[in-house]
C-alpha cells in the first residue's frame, strides 16, 4: 500500500524476508528498493536530444563506453555534447561571420550594404560608385596640387636663372597706379593773402 519500491518497480508481499514485501526491479536496478541505477543508458547519458544505444559489453567502443549516443545532426562527441561547426575550414571574406545554421554555413556580411555573396566577397554597385568618386577626387586633387608645384617651380626659374620677371610690369602698373592714387588726395597748397583797404 507505501509503495515502497523506486524506480517503477514491482512490490510483492513475501513474508520470508525482514520487510515483509520484495522489490522486483526495472532491468538495470538493484537494491531492496530497486534505488540503484546501475543502466548503461541514463536519462541524462546522452545530451541534446541524443538517443543512447547499449553496445554488447565484449565489444567496448574505442572511446571505452559500452554505450554509443545516437547525435541529431546538429550535435556530435560521445555524449552528443559538441555542437557541429561547420564553418572550420570557412573564411568569409571582407569582416563576414561565419554561422552554422541547420547543418549548413553561411556567411553573415556585417555590411550588407557594401559586400554580398556565399562568402562577401562580391562588392555592391553603391560601394563601386563610391570607390570611383574617391578616385576621381583623388586624381583631381593631385593634378591641382602638380599643376601648382609647377607653375611655382617655372615662375622662380624665370626669374633667378634667366632673370625674366614675368610680373614686373604688373607690378610697375600697380605702383604707378597707388603713386596716382595719393598724388589726387592731396590737396594743392594754395597760398591766400589779405589786403586790406583804408
Amino acid at each position: 500500500m507505501s509503495q515502497p519500491c523506486l524506480n517503477a518497480a514491482t512490490c510483492f508481499p513475501d513474508a520470508t524476508v525482514a520487510l515483509g514485501y520484495r522489490c522486483g526491479c526495472q532491468t538495470g536496478y538493484t537494491g531492496s528498493t530497486c534505488q540503484n541505477d546501475g543502466r548503461i543508458c541514463k536519462d541524462d547519458t546522452c545530451w541534446n536530444n541524443g538517443t543512447c544505444i547499449e553496445v554488447n559489453s565484449t565489444t567496448v567502443d574505442n572511446n571505452g563506453t559500452t554505450f554509443y549516443c545516437n547525435c541529431s545532426e546538429s550535435f556530435t562527441g560521445v555524449h552528443c555534447e559538441l555542437k557541429v561547426n561547420l564553418c572550420v575550414n570557412i573564411t568569409c571574406q571582407n569582416h563576414g561571420i561565419c554561422r552554422t545554421v541547420n547543418m549548413s554555413w553561411s556567411c553573415i556580411c556585417l555590411t550588407p550594404s557594401l559586400y554580398y555573396g556565399n562568402y562577401c566577397e562580391i562588392q555592391t554597385s553603391a560601394l563601386k560608385v563610391k570607390q570611383a568618386l574617391s578616385k576621381s577626387f583623388a586624381s583631381v586633387a593631385i593634378v591641382a596640387l602638380v599643376l601648382t608645384c609647377s607653375f611655382v617651380i617655372i615662375m622662380d626659374i624665370l626669374k633667378y636663372v634667366f632673370k625674366i620677371d614675368p610680373v614686373k610690369a604688373e607690378r610697375l602698373k600697380q605702383m604707378q597706379a597707388k603713386k596716382a592714387a595719393k598724388s589726387k588726395q592731396k590737396a594743392p597748397n594754395v597760398a591766400i593773402r589779405f589786403q586790406y583797404v583804408a
